[in-house]
């Protein structure tokens, strides 16, 4: 179990909504590997239900400071048990998958830039310049309901052979790319001594936001 919660800088208290959303999953955790050796329509109810708690728990810390509507935070959570996955998104921080067959981008940023591009109304060339990229259309607080995204579409993701999941703010993957990120697969040395590396490239190319990032390596026996 994992989980990276990236507060949002443009609302208030985003700080507290990131604890609240990361306390909530941490105290699901138990119950949720558990429900994994079931049928994974069960898990989607249960994990949907966490992040709805989550949601609720941040819009009553939100009404009880005076701030209703203005906190909120993403949520990314990578759930794993034998060879079965599954990974929860809501907001624009994201998880990708590192193995030998190179990086992937599991998740779907969930911004009016993204949507525009993946409906053809935007450029490729002018995404990373757009400050759509900064509007979120989910997250964890503002809104009644959090409406998470979860991968794969429908059943278990499959684990087999040697694989890293990275999980990440966009503060952390917005200055890095696919081929920086695939120094987390089959690497020597330890994966906090690699996204170190990566979080202080990330500075030095210029990245103002927080760096969040955790990483799990699975090994074949």
């Amino acid at each position: 179990m994992a989980a990276v919660a990236d507060g949002l800088g443009g609302m208030q208290s985003g700080n507290h909504a990131a604890q609240i959303a990361v306390d909530t999953i941490r105290k699901a955790t138990n119950e949720l590997l558990g429900r994994m050796s079931g049928n994974s329509g069960d898990v989607r109810r249960f994990v949907t239900e966490t992040y709805q708690l989550a949601n609720d728990a941040i819009q009553s810390f939100a009404e009880a400071h005076a701030q209703a509507g203005a906190v909120g935070t993403t949520l990314v959570t990578l759930v794993a048990s034998g060879s079965g996955y599954l990974i929860i998104n809501s907001g624009d921080s994201r998880s990708y998958r590192v193995d030998r067959a190179g990086v992937k981008q599991i998740t779907r940023d969930h911004t009016t830039a993204d949507a525009l591009l993946r409906n053809g109304l935007m450029r490729p060339e002018d995404y990373a310049s757009s400050p759509l990229r900064n509007h979120l259309t989910r997250c964890l607080g503002p809104k009644e309901d959090c409406e998470p995204e979860i991968f794969p579409d429908n059943d278990f993701g499959s684990i087999d052979g040697d694989c890293t999941f990275l999980l990440c703010s966009d503060g952390f993957y917005s200055k890095l790319s696919n081929e920086d990120l695939a120094q987390l697969d089959g690497s020597s040395l330890h994966l906090d001594s690699i996204l170190e590396k990566l979080a202080a490239e990330a500075l030095q190319r210029g990245s103002a936001d927080n760096l969040s990032a955790i990483a799990v390596r699975f090994e074949s026996e």
